[in-house]
């Protein structure tokens, strides 16, 4: 958790908001074709299922995001907070795709597939930045 906050106070506020909604758009145009293309070829339940993991994805982020703006240097305690409750929220992810992966196969399977499309983009898009900055990745 420490090299997350770390990386993340590389980068402004600005940048933080540019690469999430960056990640945002292209991911809602993944989407879109994903719905689309899944929908002729007669599997709508697979691009819904995606559009459900990009979107837990996406509020994954943006909860972990708030969370480590919150978070203030020097206090061990608060930063195993923000671990402990980022590992809630990927065990709340991860539980809600595998129910739905048991319930219905196809939507399950697609909310898998965008939630690995949404991690994708969003490291894309944060290697983007750091690399724009001089920056190894």
């Amino acid at each position: 958790m420490d090299r997350l906050s770390d990386m993340f106070e590389q980068f402004s506020l600005l940048e933080i908001t540019q690469i999430l909604r960056r990640t945002a758009l292209v991911g809602a145009g993944m989407a879109l074709v994903a719905l689309v293309v899944t929908g002729i070829l007669g599997h709508l339940l697979i691009g819904v299922g995606a559009c459900i993991g990009y979107g837990l994805g996406l509020a994954n982020i943006r909860l972990v995001m708030m969370t480590i703006a919150k978070a203030s240097p020097g206090r061990p305690k608060l930063r195993r907070v923000i671990a402990s409750n980022t590992m809630l929220r990927l065990a709340v992810t991860t539980a809600i795709v595998f129910a739905l992966v048991f319930l219905v196969r196809d939507l399950g399977l697609g909310a898998l597939g965008g939630l690995a499309v949404f991690y994708g983009v969003f490291l894309a898009n944060v290697t983007r930045a750091l690399l724009g900055q001089g920056m190894p990745a």
